[in-house]
């Protein structure tokens, strides 16, 4: 793509809102301001300009795009959206270390907007997290990835009694060290009940903890330093929450089940 395409799509957002909007069927000019909420003074040089470089035709009153333009725009919508995710909290994603992330998985970053960021309260710093509480009690089927031990392994998971909930853990060789060191009655009493799992996995991981349920995901990355800041990102769209299962399964699948 030549210099002045990518500035014909990338320089103004005006001409990228054409473009997304005209993405899934045709508009007329009326639609298209009325849509976007913009004057047709401010809107028709910019269609002119997409017209010129034959990404937006005009059939009787009403703009299409392109099949060039269909083809640029399937591409540069992922892209736009992954920008907007990471652009939302520069600071976060510039201090996380996405290392152990496959390109597979960092490729489809856009798939987690909208999301919030969890800050931890000062006060709070040894508590976990409200709004981590405030979800998993509401949620039955629990898949939770760990290479830190965190209090929820066991003040939640490990002493959850109710069999109509099931959880599978995902943690490192270390923290099962530490388990089976400090509460290994209450990890046999885990194992023994329905609908538990544990997988083990032999290698350390970055990611300091990955929540998935049928309601929300939550992640925790590792900085740069290797610390656990307790700064994390929530979210609640099915892209958003398949994104998380298919990275928390693919740890999984490299990981060895303990049984009873």
């Amino acid at each position: 793509m030549d210099r002045m395409l990518i500035e014909l799509l990338f320089m103004s957002q005006k001409r990228k809102d054409i473009l997304l909007l005209l993405k899934d069927r045709g508009m007329t000019i009326e639609e298209i301001i009325d849509v976007l909420n913009v004057t047709p003074t401010g809107m028709l040089p910019q269609i002119k300009k997409l017209k010129d470089e034959f990404l937006v035709v005009q059939d009787d009153r009403e703009y299409r795009l392109t099949p060039l333009a269909e083809i640029l725009v399937e591409k540069m919508k992922p892209l736009l959206d992954t920008l907007e995710v990471i652009e939302e909290h520069k600071n976060f994603w510039e201090n996380r270390d996405l290392s152990d992330l496959s390109p597979a998985f960092l490729e489809r970053l856009n798939e987690l907007k909208p999301y919030s960021l969890v800050k931890p309260d000062p006060d709070k710093l040894f508590e976990t997290s409200p709004v981590f509480l405030k979800n998993i009690e509401k949620s039955k089927n629990i898949l939770f990835l760990s290479s830190i031990f965190h209090p929820a392994l066991h003040e939640i998971f490990l002493k959850t009694e109710d069999k109509s909930i099931k959880i599978t853990l995902i943690i490192t060789k270390r923290i099962y060290e530490r388990i089976k060191s400090d509460f290994d009655e209450e990890l046999k009493l885990y194992l023994a009940r329905k609908n538990r799992h544990l997988f083990v996995c032999d290698a350390e991981m970055k990611i300091a903890m990955l929540t998935k349920t049928e309601r929300f995901m939550m992640a925790d990355f590792l900085t740069w330093k290797g610390a656990y800041d307790q700064e994390n990102i929530i979210a609640f769209e099915p892209d958003s929450l398949k994104w998380a299962e298919e990275l928390i399964l693919h740890y999984r699948n490299q990981a060895q089940e303990i049984k009873e």
